[in-house]
C-alpha cells in the first residue's frame, strides 16, 4: 500500500451508527454501513502500485464510494471527464464513469469489472505501467476555466485534510450537521463540503439536483439538512418561492464562495439568516488552494461589508505590488496565499503526475488589498484592459453599475467597453452613461446589450470567454 492515504470514513469522529449519507428516497447510510461499502469498493480498486482512478460521475453513490475507497487505498482520484483525450493523456488504471456510462471505454482499452454503487469499475487492459505518481498526490481537479481540458490541479492528501480541518474550525461544523451536495463534487468547493463534514463526523445529503429546483428543496427538508452552500449566481436567483421553502427547513448555516457577491445581496442574505437565528458566511477560495482561502465571520458585518474575510486557520495572505490601473484602491496588489491546501502544481498528462511540490506561495491571479487582516478583492489581474490607452479594471466597472436585480458583466475589445445585462432600456442607458463618465471617454466607446441570462462556466461564474466571443463573432443583437 502507498505510504500516503486519507481516511474520511473510519477516523473515529462518528460512532458506527451515526448517519453518514442521506439518499434520495429517504434511505440513510450509517458510518458503519458506509465503511463496509467503501471496503467493498476497495476490493475493486486493488492494485500493486499507486493507481490513478478517474471518476467521471458526480453526486451519486458510486462516485462517492469510489472516491473514499481510492483515498483510503492511497490512490489518486481524478475528477475529470472520461473523454478519449483525457483518458489517453492520463492513462488511468481505473475509470468509473458513473451510473449508465462507460459504453465507449472498451475502445479506449478498458474492461468492466465489479460494480460499485450501481456503476462498473473499468480497469485498464494493458499490463504496461503508465508512469509513477508522486506519493502524496491525492486529487486531480479541473480549474474553473479548464473543465473538459486535460489541464488539472494536483492536490495532496495533507492539503485536503488540512483544508477540511480549517473549514470545520471556521464554520464550527459538528457531528450534528447535515450538508446537502448543492454543488458538483467534481469542483473544489463542492468537494470541500463533503470532505469537511465527513471529517467532522457529520453527514451529507447526497443529491444531484439543481440548488434552485423544488426537488432538491423537498429532499433537504425531508433529510433535515442544516446547511446550504452555493455560488453567487444561485443566491442571485433566489426568489420568493425559495425563501418560502427555506422556512420549512432546518438550515441555519449558509456559505458562499466561487466569485464575488454584491454588497446589497450579501446584506439581504445576512439579514435573512439572522431572522432564522442562523449565519451567512461569505467566503473566498480557489481550486489551486484545495478550496477555501478566507472566511468572513457574520459578526463582522456590516462593518466589514465588501470583504471576503480573513485567512482560514494556518493560512497567510500577502499583497504583492503590480502596475496600477486608473481606479486602483490604496494598497491594491496581487493576492498571494500560503497555507493549508496550496496545490502541488498543474498537470496536463500522466508524465506530470510523478512531479512533487512545485508551489510554495500561490499567486491567486486576483487583485485586492488588506485592511486589519481582512481581504478585499477588487478584480482579476487578467481583467485589466486598456481603453484609449488608459489601464482600467473591468471588474471595477462592473461594480460601478452593479444592481442585484439586474446582473451585468463587462468585457472590452478594441477600445470599446461592452456591457451585457438583464435590465431594460432605461437601466441600460443609465449604465452606459455612468461607464462613459467614469472612463472619461466619449459615449461611443461604451455599448450595452440586453441578455436575459449571463453565460456561466461549469463552476457557476460568469463566462467572460463566451461574452468576448459573442462580441468578436457578432453573435449579439442590437447595442445601445
Amino acid at each position: 500500500m502507498p505510504s500516503a492515504m486519507l481516511d474520511l470514513v473510519t477516523h473515529g469522529e462518528a460512532p458506527p451508527r451515526s448517519p453518514a449519507v442521506h439518499l434520495v428516497g429517504g434511505q440513510t447510510v450509517s458510518y458503519g454501513d458506509l465503511a463496509a461499502l467503501v471496503g467493498e469498493a476497495e476490493r475493486s480498486l486493488r492494485h500493486d502500485t499507486k493507481a490513478l482512478v478517474l471518476c467521471a460521475g458526480d453526486r451519486d453513490l458510486s462516485t462517492l464510494l469510489t472516491y473514499l475507497a481510492a483515498l483510503r487505498l492511497g490512490h489518486t482520484v481524478a475528477f475529470l471527464p472520461a473523454s478519449s483525450e483525457i483518458v489517453s493523456k492520463y492513462q488511468p488504471e481505473f475509470v468509473v464513469p458513473g451510473p449508465g456510462g462507460g459504453s465507449d471505454l472498451a475502445a479506449l482499452g478498458y474492461v468492466p469489472g465489479e460494480m460499485v454503487g450501481g456503476s462498473h469499475v473499468f480497469r485498464r487492459r494493458s499490463a504496461q505501467p503508465a508512469g509513477d505518481i508522486f506519493p502524496d498526490t491525492a486529487l486531480l481537479l479541473s480549474t474553473s476555466g479548464t473543465t473538459g481540458s486535460p489541464k488539472a490541479v494536483r492536490l495532496s492528501y495533507d492539503g485536503v485534510a488540512d483544508n477540511a480541518a480549517a473549514i470545520v474550525r471556521v464554520l464550527g461544523v459538528t457531528a450534528a450537521e447535515r450538508a446537502p451536495t448543492t454543488l458538483p463534487i467534481t469542483h473544489a468547493y463542492g468537494l470541500s463540503v463533503v470532505n469537511s463534514h465527513l471529517s467532522a463526523g457529520a453527514s451529507i445529503v447526497l443529491t444531484d439536483r439543481s440548488p434552485l429546483s423544488l426537488a432538491l428543496w423537498d429532499h433537504v427538508t425531508r433529510a433535515g439538512a442544516t446547511s446550504f452552500a452555493a455560488v453567487p449566481t444561485t443566491y442571485a436567483a433566489f426568489g420568493p418561492a425559495h425563501l418560502k421553502l427555506l422556512e420549512h427547513t432546518d438550515i441555519r448555516t449558509m456559505t458562499q464562495s466561487g466569485a464575488r457577491l454584491g454588497d446589497e445581496l450579501t446584506m439581504r442574505l445576512v439579514r435573512m439568516m439572522q431572522r432564522r437565528q442562523g449565519r451567512f458566511f461569505p467566503m473566498y477560495g480557489q481550486t489551486e488552494a484545495t478550496s477555501r482561502i478566507t472566511c468572513l465571520d457574520p459578526d463582522a458585518l456590516p462593518d466589514r461589508l465588501g470583504s471576503v474575510g480573513t485567512a482560514v486557520p494556518g493560512g497567510v495572505i500577502t499583497i504583492a505590488p503590480v502596475e496600477a490601473h486608473d481606479r486602483a484602491a490604496p494598497g491594491e496588489g496581487a493576492v498571494h496565499y500560503r497555507g493549508p491546501g496550496v496545490m502541488l502544481g498543474y498537470a496536463t498528462g500522466r508524465d506530470d503526475l510523478g512531479r512533487g511540490p512545485e508551489v510554495d506561495v500561490l499567486d491567486t491571479g486576483d487583485l485586492g488589498y488588506l485592511r486589519d487582516g481582512y481581504l478585499y478583492l477588487t478584480g482579476r489581474t487578467k481583467r485589466i484592459a486598456k481603453v484609449l490607452g488608459v489601464r482600467t479594471s473591468l471588474d471595477d466597472l462592473e461594480r460601478l453599475v452593479e444592481r442585484s436585480d439586474h446582473p451585468s458583466a463587462v468585457v472590452c475589445r478594441d477600445d470599446v467597453v461592452y456591457l451585457f445585462g438583464a435590465g431594460g432600456p432605461d437601466v441600460h442607458e443609465q449604465q452606459r452613461r455612468r461607464l462613459a463618465e467614469a472612463l472619461g471617454v466619449p459615449s461611443r466607446h461604451v455599448a450595452v446589450r440586453h441578455v436575459d441570462r449571463l453565460p456561466q462556466t461549469p463552476g457557476g461564474k460568469v463566462d467572460y470567454r463566451a461574452l468576448t466571443a459573442a462580441v468578436d463573432t457578432q453573435e449579439v443583437g442590437p447595442w445601445i
